[in-house]
């Protein structure tokens, strides 16, 4: 048994907030929260010095596995240039899919060890990842291994993989889409057995129709994956009401949707996964306020990935979401911790309560305020299965 002694404020969604207390962890476990200085005898202490804990945060969006970014592409789009036009030049998805392509997997997996480890000191306990920079079966089954093999690295954030060949229609079958669309329906069980618990479609204007997402996710739930849908963010194609008609547990992005959309995610109990970075980049914010009125529950994400959002700090994504998106400080660590959570299917982390998983941030704050002031709020220490890991440095 451990504790963590004198947290000056303990925030847990769901939860009163509790001042003045200590933590107590036992194992991968929360043993309990009791008044400072009642825990008793234990094994091991650490002296919170008053400063605020929360559970660790959850990405539910993020693309970890690729080769480089594509940063001339990020300077083009400063310049005015168009998510549209560069993909119709020759960039967007498929350049990372062509880099990815000729990289090994040894410098792949290097490259993601990084980027989550950047994520863990950064105070994210649990990160989504995607396939979807091969959009060829052997590259699609081999990133779906390796992240289901780091996913058991203790040393990162825990991992919850989702397969997205349905990322793009890469060059080669352009003139034939149909036989893709096949091909990303066959191997569905072949991504199950690789370890995947997700199945994502970029459903939108250029990417796949709602013919095709919902073809590809009635084969993805045939072979025991959730679904996950990239939902009208470049245009309104319908992938938000497809979500909810498919009973989804999240559609992601919905830049572009409208109260019908919001009444449907409601109805179906489908989360809705914001990801303000892109949306800034993309110039059109989604409707969070809209969302949450209607009973929505919001989750956030990075939505890392090497075109338009380089970010690994999930308090950095708080913030944009208490200052563009309209959320408030309780709103949105909701959204980064229990309503993540829920966008990942699972129920034992997001909360600092008795039989939780001990995944904790301890921030260099005494107050929560400082996620609506200092983007990117520094972590001070984090916990993953109660081991503590040192912050980023």
């Amino acid at each position: 048994m451990k504790a963590l002694r004198n947290v000056g404020r303990l925030l847990s969604p769901g939860s009163p907030l509790r001042q003045n207390v200590d933590v107590l962890v036992d194992g991968d476990l929360v043993a309990g929260v009791v008044p400072a200085g009642q825990g008793g005898p234990v094994e091991e202490d650490f002296d919170c010095a008053g400063c605020l804990l929360t559970p660790g945060l959850i990405d539910a969006h993020t693309h970890p596995l690729y080769a480089r970014p594509r940063l001339a592409e990020a300077a083009q789009r400063a310049a005015g240039a168009s998510y549209s036009a560069l993909a119709a030049a020759g960039g967007g998805i498929n350049a990372t899919v062509r880099d990815t392509r000729a990289a090994s997997f040894s410098d792949l997996e290097l490259g993601a060890r990084g980027r989550l480890q950047r994520w863990l000191g950064q105070g994210t306990t649990t990160v989504e990842a995607k396939t979807g920079y091969w959009l060829a079966r052997d590259g699609e089954l081999a990133a779906v291994a390796l992240l289901s093999r780091l996913a058991n690295d203790r040393s990162l954030p825990r991992l919850a993989v989702t397969y997205l060949a349905a990322h793009e229609v890469p060059p080669e079958h352009l003139t034939a889409r149909a036989d893709y669309v096949q091909k990303v329906v066959d191997w569905c069980p072949d991504a199950r057995r690789a370890g995947a618990s997700f199945c994502d479609v970029f459903c939108d204007e250029g990417a796949f129709t709602v013919a095709e997402s919902e073809r590809i996710l009635a084969a993805a739930a045939a072979a025991g994956l959730r679904l996950r849908l990239h939902a009208d963010e470049l245009g309104l194609t319908g992938g938000a009401r497809l979500a909810a008609r498919l009973s989804a547990v999240s559609a992601d992005h919905l830049l572009r949707i409208g109260p019908a959309e919001v009444d449907a995610l409601a109805g179906a109990g489908t989360v809705a996964t914001l990801c303000p970075v892109t949306a800034l980049n993309m110039g059109q914010l989604p409707p969070a306020r809209a969302l949450l009125d209607a009973g929505v529950t919001v989750a956030l994400g990075s939505d890392h990935n090497p075109g338009t959002s380089g970010t690994t700090s999930m308090s950095l994504v708080l913030y944009l979401a208490i200052t563009e998106l309209g959320l408030s400080v309780e709103e949105a660590l909701a959204a980064a911790t229990v309503g993540a959570a829920r966008s990942l299917a699972v129920t034992d982390r997001g909360r600092v309560e008795p039989g939780m998983l001990a995944d904790l941030v301890l921030w260099q704050a005494d107050h929560e305020g400082a996620f609506a002031w200092e983007p990117g709020l520094r972590a001070r220490r984090v916990w993953r299965g109660g081991a503590e890991l040192a912050p980023e440095g």
